[in-house]
């Protein structure tokens, strides 16, 4: 950190997953590449609006209706009320066949069931107490699966943060800016990642700290290893929603495909 930056706090808290979400995040900038990203994932999973898809981490539910705005049926599942709440009523208002459900990832039963898996905005993935909990949600990902059914994963790169990191960067979206600040823990592979929302039109005075909380991050390598120990095959992987972009340790946001056998 350089002299007069921002005071970085790092959490303490093994379960700030369950308690940092608010539907504020419907304003940040990202959250405008929606349909971009869902039609990068109707082009690799050969989508046909036929699939019944469970999107896993979903947030308030922009993947899964767009996804059923497109003929697909889907279970979305996240662990915040106020986001299932949400999802159900837009579900309700725009007449989907989409349904949400509040709960922990790790007490999901669904077995066999579902063509496609989808953990996307990370979808959870690393977000647990150690590595042991984090393991569970790949767990749910394959009991969830028909044979042959397909998972993709949109997950910050482990084999990245180790090249590149510590870093920090801007987008530009159209509502507000957003800042993003990230440190490296290589001895665990955890990400730490702090994120700041400037609304374009409102003052705002300079922000004495930013907050960070752990993500486990995992490299295309150990990706490999936890899908094949479960039944499932890696099959490609790609960089920034872009199916003509492979995945490098280059590249930060990747996109992977994997199969159940």
């Amino acid at each position: 950190m350089t002299s007069g930056d921002i005071k970085k706090m790092v959490s303490n808290d093994k379960q700030w997953y369950q308690k940092i979400w608010t539907l504020d995040i419907q304003e940040m900038a990202w959250v405008e590449q929606t349909k971009s990203q869902v039609d990068f994932l109707w082009n690799v999973l050969e989508l046909t609006g036929k699939e019944r898809i469970l999107d896993l981490a979903c947030g308030f539910g922009r993947h899964s209706l767009e996804l059923a705005s497109r003929g697909c049926k889907v279970v979305g599942v996240d662990i915040t009320p106020a986001y299932i709440e949400e999802a159900n009523k837009q579900a309700k208002e725009k007449g989907l066949d989409a349904e949400f459900v509040c709960a922990d990832l790790r007490e999901l039963r669904y077995n066999g069931e579902f063509d496609v898996v989808l953990n996307l905005a990370d979808g959870a993935i690393g977000y647990l107490e150690n590595d042991q909990e984090n393991l569970k949600i790949f767990d749910a990902i394959s009991l969830a699966l028909k044979p042959g059914g397909k998972h993709v994963m949109d997950v910050c790169n482990g084999g990245y943060a180790a090249r590149h990191f510590p870093s920090r960067t801007w987008l530009f979206g159209k509502n507000a800016l957003s800042l993003a600040d990230f440190e490296w823990d290589a001895q665990y592979s955890l990400m730490f990642y702090g994120g700041l929302e400037f609304k374009y039109g409102e003052v705002f005075t300079r922000p004495e700290e930013i907050y960070s909380n752990p993500t486990r991050l995992y490299n295309l390598r150990e990706l490999s290893e936890i899908f094949q120990q479960r039944g499932m095959q890696l099959q490609k992987a790609f960089g920034n929603f872009d199916h003509t972009v492979l995945a490098t340790d280059d590249i930060f946001q990747i996109q992977v495909l994997s199969q159940k056998n």
